[in-house]
């Protein structure tokens, strides 16, 4: 009887053991699926951002608003995720180098603020997509959690109705 109640108690600690263990995988890949969704396409949002108010600030502080883009710009090319943004991304770089000898050409201007626009917009449908696919993960970590749960507690009331005998 004894060693019964050993396997039977056994048994519980196992279950719950698996469900902490399922629970703790599901939330590990939620939370690096959203990680790599900040760490590819947040930044880039963040670096555009800063591209656009110093292109607006040449004007008034050039030597300013030029380290800060360079900045930008730099941190930006090393943080390509998407597909065709490496071209967008050397064309901006392209236009900004042109920008830099010629200050006063609205033209060029224009073009880095499109060249901006469009990896904001590559980056923008990638965060959608890639929430889609967190949206998914959770969805699975919530089934497994759940069927493990049911499972856990399926066996403990065996095992509490067996016991009593």
């Amino acid at each position: 009887m004894k060693i019964k109640l050993n396997l039977k108690v056994g048994l519980l600690f196992l279950m719950i053991i698996i469900l902490s263990l399922v629970s703790a995988y599901s939330n590990f890949s939620i939370e690096n699926d959203t990680e790599n969704i900040l760490k590819a396409n947040y930044n880039t949002l963040e670096y555009s951002r800063n591209m656009l108010l110093s292109l607006d600030e040449i004007n008034s502080n050039k030597e300013k608003a030029i380290v800060v883009f360079e900045t930008n710009l730099t941190k930006q090319m090393g943080n390509i995720t998407e597909v065709g943004e490496d071209k967008v991304t050397y064309n901006l770089q392209s236009s900004f180098n042109a920008l830099k000898k010629n200050q006063a050409d609205e033209s060029l201007k224009s073009q880095i603020r499109q060249n901006i626009f469009e990896i904001l917009k590559l980056n923008m449908v990638a965060i959608k997509k890639k929430s889609v696919f967190v949206k998914h993960t959770a969805e699975t970590a919530n089934f497994w959690i759940a069927i493990s749960g049911v499972l856990c507690f399926l066996l403990a009331f065996n095992i509490m109705v067996n016991l009593t005998k």
